[in-house]
Order: structure tokens, then sequence, then C-alpha cells
């Protein structure tokens, strides 16, 4: 980082200013580029200003590694003088006596033992503070560490444009950050790029390296690994984001590592800071930093296990999608929160087997196992696009393929597509002569029919389908999401009480069951139902169910509809206020989430008489101007209005 520059780290220098009233040695560890120097030197200089303490910055980054050596460097890079014959360790004892000093032991990486060794030799000194910093521990039983992380990514984007300046023409800073891991150095070398948009932080011609600071940095971290952990961090790199044990041990076990080394060598890597952990809802979780797997990457490459190790990780996340397509069935919320974290890696085995024309096949079965990421968790966008791909580049028919397309028409019905649902059932039907897929073909078409008000062909279709999942003993997503259309169909034809009837039977299933997702879908029907058989009190209870649970889910496309429908159960309370706010919201978040409406036409006519009525009570002036402020609400704020039944 230029020296004139220096953003964000308020609450480090806070903390670690802290720390150092209170602790007499802090140790600053983080990856390579992270910025652990910059910080200090940042503090150093905090405290000299505010401080009556001598303070000296030692650089160890070319000190010798015994400790008499090391205790001379450092006697000279503070300016004292030994008394001869006097060992250094203990002249640098006598000199800081009778001071008030801060010491910064700048890179201690190279003479991680020396420099133990020298700080244990000074605790007689009463009145010194050291501050280190190291990509891992010292070591010592008092040793205070204080872990540096990536900038935040509002702090490395103003970063980038102040070093890049007017260089960045028309790219995203924030992207660029992103993939650089928000690392001040790796952004400090981007932006010195003549394009920093294109920079590289490694760059390989013919198997060799071109020097780089980045480079210089990783391969200091690398000279301090062991061979196995040299090992696993270069497997390692074939994850993106974030991975969890269990992936490490089936993908990167392999010969040179065995599964009962693998967890002291990950420990390894924590306490040199080449990994960093994270513990979370779903346990605890580990990364690369983007500039970290870079250097792995290579470093897999030279050993010539690219190929294997991408082989493995695509089968380890095939696997686990089938697991989590099994488990979706009674643990959809875990699975829900598992997969989202997995979302990188599960992309990067996507894209594996789309590149192979040999592997398309498994790349189908992929997205097909995780269906309910595309059509229940709001994700409709991105499994749109990857079962698109999969469908154009894989043309054979057979069973991924038949899942592909039925689960692509769902997604389609999602996106308000109803015209490619209808064309993606037909080839689907077409390449399907064991009709394996014909329940949710029927499925599907009695949603389509339903849609469109065409009650008689919905509830002909829904039958058909019913019967049929409940034959192969198909629950989710077969039978119990039918129960939307069946009920949708009922209130259509004016049977409203027993539309009430079906959806509590569904809801009972549901429970019975543990399917969280479809019961969000069943009380969105519920409150419309209960709305227009006069019950507002119970329809705002129910669609209030369906939002917390489409919040949990992070269903895109459940919290718009549900917006719409506490709009209208606000209109008929005439809180009118709250009300047009809500519809301001879901119309804004429906354009910005690309999901356009595919309501049914009970919605629809709800919808466009809430509106008349408020435009009438409120006035063109009034209703427009809480209709914009409603736009102007974030999804979640809207939301939250719309649980709090108040404009907050």
């Amino acid at each position: 980082m230029r020296a004139d520059v220096f953003v964000g780290r308020e609450k480090e220098l806070t903390e670690v200013s802290a720390l150092l009233g209170k602790t007499r040695h802090v140790t600053l560890t983080g990856t390579a580029g992270v910025g652990k120097t910059r910080l200090a030197l940042h503090l150093v200089r905090t405290l000299e200003n505010e401080s009556s303490a001598d303070v000296h910055v030692v650089d160890l980054a070319d000190a010798p590694g015994d400790l008499v050596s090391l205790a001379e460097t450092v006697v000279g890079a503070i300016g004292v003088r030994g008394r001869p014959g006097v060992p250094a360790p203990q002249s640098l004892v006598e000199a800081l006596a009778p001071r008030r000093t801060l010491i910064v032991l700048d890179t201690c990486d190279r003479v991680i033992g020396a420099v133990a060794a020298l700080v244990e030799e000074l605790r007689a000194v009463a009145d010194l503070r050291i501050l280190a910093t190291s990509r891992q521990r010292l070591g010592l039983s008092d040793e205070h560490l204080y872990p540096v992380g990536a900038l935040p990514p509002a702090d490395a984007v103003y970063l980038l444009t102040a070093l890049a300046d007017r260089r960045l023409d028309d790219m995203d800073p924030a992207e660029l950050c992103d993939r650089l891991g928000n690392l001040p150095l790796a952004i400090e070398l981007a932006a010195a790029s003549p394009d920093p948009g294109t920079a590289d932080v490694f760059t390989a011609t013919s198997g060799t390296w071109r020097h780089s600071s980045m480079r210089a940095a990783h391969g200091w971290s690398h000279e301090l690994c062991d061979p196995k952990e040299r090992l696993l961090w270069a497997r390692a790199s074939v994850f993106s984001g974030t991975f969890d044990m269990e992936a490490v041990k089936e993908v990167c076990v392999a010969e040179g590592l065995t599964a009962d080394e693998v967890s002291d060598t990950m420990i390894g890597l924590l306490d040199k800071s080449v990994i960093a952990g994270e513990d979370g809802q779903c346990g605890r979780r580990y990364r690369l930093p983007a500039t970290a797997r870079e250097f792995g990457a290579v470093w897999l490459d030279l050993l010539g296990e690219t190929g294997e190790m991408r082989r493995r990780h695509r089968d380890h996340f095939l696997s686990l999608s089938g697991r989590a397509e099994i488990g979706w069935q009674c643990e959809q919320l875990d699975w829900y929160r598992r997969l989202v974290l997995e979302c990188a890696n599960v992309r990067q085995a996507i894209d594996y087997c789309y590149a192979r024309p040999d592997e398309r096949r498994k790349g189908l079965e992929l997205v097909g196992n995780l269906w309910f990421l595309w059509a229940c968790c709001g994700m409709h966008v991105p499994g749109d696009n990857l079962l698109q791909r999969g469908l154009d580049l894989e043309r054979t028919p057979g069973p991924e393929r038949t899942k592909a397309l039925w689960v692509h028409a769902w997604v389609s019905i999602q996106r308000g597509d109803l015209e490619r649902a209808e064309r993606t059932l037909a080839e689907c039907v077409a390449e399907d002569p064991e009709e394996h897929a014909t329940a949710y073909v029927s499925q599907f078409q009695a949603h389509l029919a339903v849609l469109r008000g065409d009650v008689g062909a919905a509830l002909h279709l829904i039958k058909q389908a019913r019967e049929r999942h409940r034959s192969a003993g198909n629950v989710f997503p077969g039978f119990l999401p039918t129960y939307t259309v069946v009920a949708t169909a009922m209130m259509l034809s004016g049977s409203l009480q027993q539309a009430v009837s079906v959806l509590r039977e569904g809801r009972e299933l549901c429970a019975s069951c543990g399917d969280r997702w479809t019961l969000i879908r069943l009380d969105l029907l519920l409150a419309q139902a209960e709305h227009l058989l006069g019950d507002t009190d119970v329809a705002t209870a129910s669609v209030r169910d369906s939002l917390r649970g489409a919040r949990l889910f992070g269903d895109t496309f459940s919290l718009l509809e549900g917006l719409e429908v506490a709009a209208v159960a606000a209109e008929a309370t005439e809180d009118d206020a709250l009300a047009a706010l809500l519809l301001g919201a879901a119309d804004a978040a429906r354009t910005d989430t690309g999901v356009p409406p595919t309501r049914s036409p009970i919605l629809t006519s709800l919808l466009r008489m809430a509106e008349l009525r408020l435009r009438g009570r409120l006035g063109r002036a009034r209703f427009d101007g809480l209709t914009e402020r409603g736009s102007a609400t974030d999804l979640r704020s809207a939301v939250e209005h719309a649980l709090q039944g108040t404009v907050l």
C-alpha cells in the first residue's frame, strides 16, 4: 500500500491499542498481503504522537535465525549500546529496563523460533510492550493473538479507486476487489498495473513464475509450511468460497496425505494464516484467500494433480447434491443453509462438467438434484441459466435430461415465462416414452392451467399428478405441492370453504412431513381465501406466517407475493398508508430481482380492487407519494413493515 494511503481499520486500531494498554505482547496474524505491517506502522505513528513511551520498529524480514544474532539486530535497530563482553540479549534487557518502550517486531515468520526466545528473555523488562507481525503465532503462553482480516468491501473499493484513480474506466471496482480477496497488497498491485481490470496477481510463463510482491509474500508462507501442509494447500486450491472438513477429507486425501493427517495439517495451515477459519450456523468452515488459492493452484499444476483434484471435487459435490435432495424431504432449512454456503463450489463443479462433453450428463444430474434451490429458495436466475446451458449442451435424451426439463419448466413458471414452460414440458413428454416424469408434467401443466384460469383442465391434470405421486410415494416435490393447485382451482370456482378445508389438510400433512416450504405457499393461499370470506385477522396472520417462512429460505417469489397479499389485507382494514407502501415496495422489488408477476387470477383481481379503493380514499398525489416511498424501500425492510403491520 502506498505510504500515504491508509484506508479503514479504525476498529482494529482501537482494539490493538487497547490490548497494548493491558497486555505485554500482541501478535498480529493474518494471510500474506492482508496489511499486518501497514496496520502496525499506522498504529505506531498514532502512539508516537499520543504516548511518552519510546517506540521502535524492527524489520526482521532478513534477520538471522539464532537468538544472539537476532538480539544484536534489535540492539542495532533501536540504537542502544551493549556492554563489552555482555551477551546481546542481556544488553538489550539492561538498555530497556529504565524506559517505557514499545517495540514492533515486524515480519517474524522466517525467524519465529529465535523471536520467541528473544521475547522470553525480554519478559524481565517491566515497562516493555511488544507488537509482533507474523503469519503464525510465536507460541508463547502470554501471547495475545489478534487476527487481521481482509478489508471490508467498501474500504477495499475506496482503496482501489484512490490508487488507480481514473484508470478504472468502466470496470466494476467491487468485482475486481472481490477477485483479489479484498487484500490491500493485491489491490495495490492491481492498481499499479497499466490495466487494473486485467491485471493478474500471479503470472506464469512456460512453467516459471514472473516475480511479484504477492508471489514473494506467499512464497514466504510456503517456506514456513512442512511438506504435508504444502500438499494440502495445493489441493485445497480447487475449492471456491468456503468449504468444510468433510469436503477436505473427501477431496484432498490421496497419496501423501491420509485422513488421519488432515486435521493436524489443517491446524498448521490455520496457524500460519494460509487458511482462515469461520464459525457459523453450519459449523466450522474454511477459506483460502483468493491470492493464496491462485498460488496453490499453480503448485497443484506443478504436482500434476489438477485434473484428479478437480474430478474429486466434482464427485464430492455431485454426491452432496444427491444427499441434499433426499435430506430436503424432512430437513429443508438445514440443507438450504448448508447449500447456500456451497454455491460457489457447486457452480464450479457444474462448470467442470459442462466444459467436458463426456461429463455433461453429470452436470445436468447435479443441477437437477438441486431443484429446490432454483425453484424454492430465490435462486431462479442462476438456476434458470444453469439448466438452460446444460440442456443446450446435452441434447441426448436420458433420465438426467428428463429431470432437468421438468425442473426447468417449474423455474420458468416461477420466472413468469409460461410459454417457455409449456414448450419445455412438451419436450419432456417427447423424450420420456416410459413416462417416468409424467406426474411432474401433469403437475406443472395443471399449474399453468390454474394461472390461466382454466379450472376444469387444472383439476383434471392435478388429479392425474396426485394419483401418480401417491402410488410412487413421492411426497415432495410431488404430492404436497399439488395442494396449492387444488386449492387455487377451488377458489377460482367459488368454493372458498372447500378451498380452506383443503389448505388446512395440506398444512397438517406438511407439518407431519417436515415440509416447511410448501407451508409458505399454502399460507399465502389461505390468507387469500380467508380474506375473501371476510376474516381479515386470520388472513393477516396467515400471510405473516408465510412471510416469516419465506424469509428463512430466501424465497424471493413468495416474499414478493406475500407483500402483495399483505397489502390487500391492510387495505381491507383501511390501513391505507401501509397498503400503498407495500404495493410500491413489491412492484419495485419485482423489477430489481427480475421476478415478473405470475399471479393467479384471484390475486390479480384482489390487487386491482385494492388499488382502486386506495386511490379513491387517498387521492392521486397521496397514493403516488406512498407507493414511491415503498419503491425506495428494500425488500427486507418492506417485509418487516408487513410483519409489524406498521409504516416504521
